[in-house]
């Protein structure tokens, strides 16, 4: 377990949670957050770390596609249906308070999380879609057990090069070949990268504060344009921080907040939108929705908290138990 992941982790987690407080702010009058424009880059970091993650895990073990598959499912699946059903109940109790912002939800989509242009009930599933895409073609290239990280390289380069080069407006046509694919195959070069040129601290540091300022250049002039799109303007900066601190990963310490933070990041990614609409309705009866200040740290403060109670008391359990049942034994939360 690399404990700079988690620590990776956690930044992501708290780049979108961020990000989407400050839409919150912004609906509400507020512009005290307006010039925070590259939380949804926190995305990003995830895909990276996926890429890297995902070659660990076969590092000393190889899988078949049914046991790898398998294991992701049951690594994502269950909190997120959890969750999923919580908003479906709220979905069909209240349909104005899941998805306000408008377009046409789906409940067979969301729970399968099929790309087909609708709203999922948690919103934030689009990029779990993205996750098992990936999972796709990465363990269908286990059939080249020598060069599979590689040819999974190239498929997710092709298919990018087949987006940018085809002009197809389809909806389906425009997720498999999205550019931000190619953040996973950043991933991928960075376990490569990593494990066979370590960086030293000088060049770490380097590295991360190189990716630090990439972020500070869009956020304070926008993105550029390029043809390689988010994974230009997100995922470059994104690579660049991720080698430089994972490369630092003997400076850091076990079990700090940061670290209980990046182990609980899938609940509190999946949960802070429920937290942030109820700190908003909370705030609108007292009243208090104006003090800006306030209102903010409010739902930074209860989303972290609310999301590490959800990882202890329901994602662990969760795991626990289809793991047990499965297994008949319990299997950490690291991947």
């Amino acid at each position: 377990m690399y404990v700079s992941i988690q620590y990776l982790r956690a930044i992501a987690a708290f780049m979108v949670l961020l990000s989407h407080a400050a839409f919150k702010l912004e609906t509400y009058g507020s512009d005290m957050m307006e010039w925070y424009r590259i939380g949804s880059y926190g995305v990003d970091l995830f895909f990276i770390i996926s890429g890297f993650i995902m070659c660990l895990t076969i590092e000393k073990k190889r899988q078949s596609f049914i046991v790898f598959m398998k294991k992701r499912i049951i690594r994502i699946i269950p909190l997120y249906w959890a969750l999923t059903s919580v908003a479906l109940v709220i979905y069909i109790a209240m349909p104005e308070a899941v998805n306000s912002p408008g377009g046409h939800t789906s409940i067979l989509s969301s729970y399968f999380l099929i790309p087909d242009g609708s709203k999922y009930l948690i919103n934030n599933g689009w990029t779990l879609s993205y996750e098992f895409y990936f999972y796709f073609i990465f363990s269908m290239c286990f059939v080249f057990p020598h060069l599979q990280k590689q040819i999974t390289c190239i498929i997710l380069a092709l298919l990018f090069l087949i987006g940018a080069l085809v002009n197809f407006d389809g909806q389906l046509f425009s997720f498999f070949t999205n550019n931000i694919l190619l953040e996973f195959a950043l991933g991928i070069l960075a376990y490569y990268l990593l494990k066979a040129h370590p960086l030293n601290v000088f060049l770490s540091s380097t590295s991360f504060t190189l990716g630090c300022l990439g972020l500070i250049f869009v956020n304070i002039y926008g993105e550029v344009n390029s043809i390689f799109g988010r994974s230009f303007n997100g995922g470059i900066p994104m690579f660049l921080i991720f080698i430089g601190f994972v490369s630092l990963e003997s400076k850091l310490k076990f079990n700090s907040p940061l670290y209980q933070m990046g182990m609980s990041s899938y609940s509190l990614y999946l949960l802070h939108p429920f937290i942030l609409a109820a700190v908003t309705i909370a705030f609108r009866k007292l009243a208090l929705i104006d003090y800006s200040n306030l209102y903010l740290i409010t739902m930074l403060i209860v989303s972290v908290l609310s999301g590490w109670l959800c990882y202890i008391f329901l994602e662990k359990c969760l795991d626990e138990v289809i793991r047990k049942k499965l297994y008949g034994k319990q299997v950490i939360l690291n991947i």
